[in-house]
């Protein structure tokens, strides 16, 4: 994730991660079931971030060294980062492979599963946007609200890909 520190704008972190999916989706064009699985993967990683976050309220709560907390708070927040640019790269990676079907279809694909998988693509890049850039959200006044709005936008995905696996 080192190599991901020399990207320091927003469109430059975006577009490598969509230069990723793209030789992801080139690679393992072939199979169609691992970007099926991709999609799916990627609730489980939404999964483990929301359970990321629970972890980070408890541990903050209940650790009192302040180096500790410290420490912590920074390897949580490492991992969070980690685990949203993998979805991130699973969601664009399955989204890229079925929206070329819609254009070369293979096999019937109902219209409902392609405007689910576009609708939570909304809350999905709103996500994004709002958390790669910390430093926007710390001279902001209103980071609470950006907070809130990243955690909204993050379970609005969850309900929406859960939705759209259903419309298979």
């Amino acid at each position: 994730m080192l190599f991901l520190n020399r990207f320091t704008k927003t469109y430059q972190k975006l577009l490598f991660a969509l230069g990723l999916s793209i030789v992801f989706l080139l690679i393992t064009a072939v199979t169609r079931s691992t970007v099926k699985q991709a999609g799916g993967i990627a609730c489980f990683f939404i999964a483990g971030i929301l359970i990321l976050a629970v972890f980070k309220v408890l541990f903050l709560e209940f650790v009192e060294d302040p180096d500790w907390r410290m420490k912590g708070k920074k390897v949580i927040e490492f991992l969070h980062t980690c685990l949203g640019w993998i979805v991130f790269v699973l969601v664009i990676y399955h989204s890229l492979y079925f929206l070329s079907l819609a254009f070369w279809p293979q096999n019937e694909i109902s219209p409902n599963y392609y405007i689910t998988g576009v609708l939570a693509l909304i809350p999905m890049s709103l996500v994004v946007t709002s958390g790669l850039d910390k430093n926007i959200m710390a001279r902001s006044k209103e980071i609470k609200s950006s907070y809130f709005n990243h955690i909204f936008m993050t379970i609005l995905l969850a309900v929406l890909i859960v939705i759209h696996i259903n419309f298979q």
